[in-house]
């Protein structure tokens, strides 16, 4: 990669990292569009976009802009890794766009999504199991607790427990690894283990940065506390 691209780059990852912030994901958006079109070949740059469509459908409040978003960066995903099968951003970006595109159109199109889903994200974690706070465990391990179990899919709580032990290990400060691993441990009837994290959740406030995110993690401890405790 050229030291040209390496330094738009800069600016573009600082307005995906400050997505909360109004027009930051279109200004993203735009910059890698335009690089696209100069660098056709560059697979992080189409893993990229994949990322910013996630978060455009994460954010927006329109079911049929969610699913289009969500097409975009599965297709911009699919694209970085037909140039590079064991890229990075491609795989992790493409998985949880897929991912979320099968819960929009039904759950016939979520089951068909685990197989592709689960793929990727194995290739990320062979690559690099720390990408994006503990990415990789994280996707795998929401991945074996939600879906159906044997012979329908992979479900596997004890696998999910593995998988999120360990995101948290590694980032134990990003809230949703947490939060994963709590609704895990209510949902396999362990409580204490639930609550240590549920705590640790509500006793600290969401990052300025990331404030929308870290309010939906907090929120559940907080609903979830209630509930159970």
């Amino acid at each position: 990669m050229s030291d040209a691209i390496k330094e738009k780059l800069v600016e573009i990852n600082a307005w995906i990292d400050q997505r909360e912030s109004e027009g930051n994901l279109e200004k993203a958006e735009k910059a890698l569009l335009d690089l696209r079109s100069e660098h056709p070949d560059e697979d992080l740059i189409c893993g990229k976009l994949s990322s910013v469509y996630f978060y455009k459908g994460l954010f927006t409040r329109d079911d049929k802009k969610r699913e289009l978003y969500y097409e975009h960066g599965t297709n911009f995903g699919k694209e970085a890794i037909s140039m590079n099968p064991r890229a990075i951003y491609g795989n992790f970006w493409y998985a949880s766009n897929a991912g979320q595109l099968g819960i929009c159109r039904g759950i016939m199109a979520s089951l068909a999504s685990i197989d592709p889903f689960k793929k990727s994200m194995e290739v990320v974690l062979k690559e690099n199991e720390n990408f994006f706070f503990a990415g990789p465990h994280r996707a795998l391990g929401r991945l074996f607790h939600q879906a159906p179990g044997w012979p329908i899919s992979v479900g596997n709580k004890n696998k999910a427990a593995e998988h999120l032990e360990r995101a948290v290990e590694l980032a134990p400060e990003f809230f949703n690894n947490r939060s994963f691993l709590a609704e895990l441990y209510l949902d396999m009837g362990k409580k204490d283990q639930a609550r240590e994290h549920l705590q640790y959740l509500v006793d600290r406030q969401p990052k300025p940065d990331h404030a929308i995110e870290d309010t939906m993690y907090r929120n559940y401890a907080v609903e979830a506390l209630k509930r159970f405790f």
